[in-house]
């Protein structure tokens, strides 16, 4: 063989070789690319799923507290509310000889009245307690 025929093939050879090598080398480039997209899209479903996950998760703790938590905040209120129109009303009925004197007669009326708005308080308080309860048994039924 000749040197220079032999260079010739080995050239030809080299170039040929190279040209398979570039085209593969573009293809897992493009196929990369390609893919890329889609395992962001995978990273931001999933991302989302646990989002949602951990939402949900909160929410079934957390719910059961908060509901239990107001409404036993509502029950104290209405508790406080009670007594302070229990020592309003015992102040009004201590008083009550003084209807017909006119000296402590603007104090047995104002014991009565923030007797009766205390009283108020704690009845729409417990009602509160109530109905929430009623609506929390009627919405998990």
């Amino acid at each position: 063989m000749e040197p220079t025929r032999v260079g010739r093939k080995l050239g030809i050879g080299v170039r040929v070789a190279s040209g398979i090598l570039r085209d593969r080398a573009s293809q897992a480039a493009h196929s990369m690319q390609e893919e890329a997209p889609s395992y962001a899209a995978r990273s931001a479903q999933t991302g989302r799923a646990v989002a949602t996950g951990a939402k949900n998760f909160g929410r079934s703790v957390w719910m059961p507290f908060a509901h239990a938590g107001g409404v036993l905040w509502l029950e104290i209120t209405g508790l406080f509310f009670f007594l302070f129109g229990l020592f309003f009303a015992q102040g009004a009925y201590r008083m009550r000889h003084a209807w017909h004197s006119g000296a402590d007669h603007t104090r047995l009326i104002t014991y009565a009245v923030v007797g009766l708005v205390f009283f108020y308080f704690s009845f729409s308080s417990f009602y509160r307690a109530r109905r929430k309860e009623k609506l929390k048994r009627q919405g998990t039924n």
